[in-house]
């Protein structure tokens, strides 16, 4: 949609360095097998990539028992860009924790 002003009469020159981000890649593994996350997502830390994990599985377990199923033995597998493992989220631990 186009308000008939130029882009540029919005830019703004701010000599701020931003922080850099690293690509992580969140791989869904389920009996013995892998599905493999090929975009990923970019985030400021790791601390940030486990927040934005811990919240998608929160969301898959919800859609589970909202179905009636039974929530599943899967885990989130988080990789970096380097394809370095970060760090591991098991659904069942989620559910878990959230009886505590």
């Amino acid at each position: 949609m186009s308000f008939g002003i130029a882009p540029a009469a919005f830019a703004v020159n701010v000599e701020t360095e931003a922080a850099p981000m690293t690509r992580y890649f969140f791989h869904i593994r389920r009996n013995g097998e892998t599905v493999p996350d090929r975009e990923g997502d970019e985030f400021a830390s790791v601390d940030d990539a486990r927040v934005s994990a811990l919240r998608a599985v929160q969301e898959l377990v919800a859609a589970s028992i909202k179905n009636g199923q039974i929530v599943p033995d899967e885990y989130i597998d988080v990789q970096n860009d380097a394809n370095e493992p970060q760090f591991s989220i098991s659904f069942h631990d989620v559910v878990r924790d959230h009886l505590k």
